[in-house]
């Protein structure tokens, strides 16, 4: 479990440093026009979880990862789709 969410987080930062240079916005409510602001918000989040892996901190990284996800829906297809749909219909550890 812990691998496996180790390998999201990397991806997400991954993806998150190539949406950073390729989208735009100030606004950080979901909307395809501020995906760059939302995916500093996923890493972000991801570094928090990483250096403390609460259930808190899970639950609040998944958000963050739903609304990355929400405001970039067109950057996710096929496999990654939904292998990032599993992961947030996932419950965090306790």
């Amino acid at each position: 479990m812990q691998k496996l969410i180790k390998t999201i987080i990397s991806g997400s930062a991954y993806t998150a440093v190539m949406l950073v240079l390729s989208c735009g916005g100030k606004d950080s409510s979901p909307n395809p026009l501020n995906c760059g602001s939302n995916s500093d918000k996923v890493s972000a989040a991801a570094m928090t979880y990483v250096q403390s892996p609460t259930k808190a901190n899970c639950e609040a990284y998944k958000n963050v990862v739903k609304d990355f996800y929400k405001s970039c829906a067109s950057f996710y297809t096929g496999s990654a789709k939904q292998a990032l749909d599993e992961f947030l219909a996932e419950p965090c550890p306790n």
